[in-house]
């Protein structure tokens, strides 16, 4: 099944975190202390902000437009 943007927005927190999962792994950066992981959900984006200190995830972020894929570039 595929989800749309509108859909993951709308999940409870633990179910995004399994959605994010299934997805496919595009890259990793680096930004305010935190390591930043991008992931394609198909239709749309998921970046995960992970503090490496603190070993815990602090949020996501989701997006559609191909252009916020820069920094991964």
């Amino acid at each position: 099944m595929v989800i749309t943007l509108y859909d993951f927005m709308r999940m409870a927190e633990a179910e995004q975190y399994e959605a994010v999962w299934t997805g496919t792994f595009l890259g990793d950066r680096l930004d305010n202390g935190y390591r930043v992981q991008c992931y394609s959900l198909g239709t749309f984006y998921v970046e995960v902000y992970y503090d490496q200190e603190a070993n815990t995830i602090k949020r996501l972020r989701s997006f559609s437009k191909v252009e916020q894929l820069a920094p991964y570039l």
